[in-house]
């Protein structure tokens, strides 16, 4: 089936499929640019929070204005030595390991605040679950404000194997955990600045696709629509010169 507009005649299905083909990639183009903005924004903020001074969480919990990602903020309270998590698969120069989020008590709050202490290198065997020395004594803590937001590919948080404590949990999304242990929770966890802890390593540089790379697939995205749109007016080309040369 085709469409004739005066001499020239066009492909009616293979014009649709070219069309849907470069709207397709031209889209996945933009998708691109707005990832690279996002990761760019990601990076930017937490330059900015590396000049900031903390500010206690009761201050910023009677602002109107709910805490921004990376912001510095102080709190004083207790570390639940019974009670953490241990985040799995989480790499640092190669080596697996696991960052553990602690549990912290503080008279101020309501809730417990999740409180990632950092990175320690995982056990040898993925059955031995490695224990941790966490202080006992009173704290005031600063750390940076991390909102975490759900892994659409991660379908299970917890391992059942695995009912006491630590627990090992695949990503960290307190009302996730909250709704799983019955352990109230604040909807956000502190990434600690200070105390340095020993034994801990903390490395909270976001760990993510760099903007220049997200630029760089939408540069191809654009670069295979303009390769569609050449490819289809060279068959549209060649098709009418066949046809007007057969045409006596």
């Amino acid at each position: 089936m085709s469409l004739k507009r005066s001499n020239i005649k066009i492909p009616l299905v293979a014009s649709i499929v070219t069309v849907i083909a470069i709207a397709i990639l031209v889209k996945l183009g933009f998708w691109q640019l707005d990832r690279a903005q996002q990761k760019q924004q990601l990076f930017t903020d937490f330059a900015q929070a590396q000049n900031q001074q903390a500010r206690p969480l009761t201050d910023r919990l009677s602002d109107r204005n709910s805490l921004n990602r990376f912001e510095l903020i102080s709190v004083t309270g207790q570390i639940d030595t019974k009670r953490y998590f241990l985040l799995d698969n989480q790499m640092v120069e190669g080596q697996p390991g696991y960052h553990v989020i602690a549990l912290l008590k503080s008279t101020q709050l309501s809730e417990l605040l999740a409180v990632n202490l950092g990175w320690i290198a995982a056990p040898r065997s993925r059955s031995e679950i490695p224990t941790v020395e966490l202080p006992q004594q009173e704290l005031t803590i600063e750390g940076l404000v991390r909102i975490s937001q759900a892994n659409q590919f991660i379908s299970q948080v917890f391992e059942e194997q695995h009912t006491k404590w630590p627990k090992r949990v695949q990503e960290f999304i307190p009302q996730t955990i909250s709704e799983h242990t019955g352990i109230a929770l604040k909807p956000y966890e502190l990434l600690l600045v200070s105390p340095q802890l020993k034994g801990f390593r903390q490395q909270w540089e976001p760990q993510v696709m760099a903007p220049e790379k997200h630029q760089a697939y939408a540069v191809q995205w654009f670069s295979l629509a303009i390769a569609c749109l050449v490819v289809y007016l060279v068959v549209l080309y060649k098709l009418n010169k066949s046809k007007q040369e057969e045409t006596p």
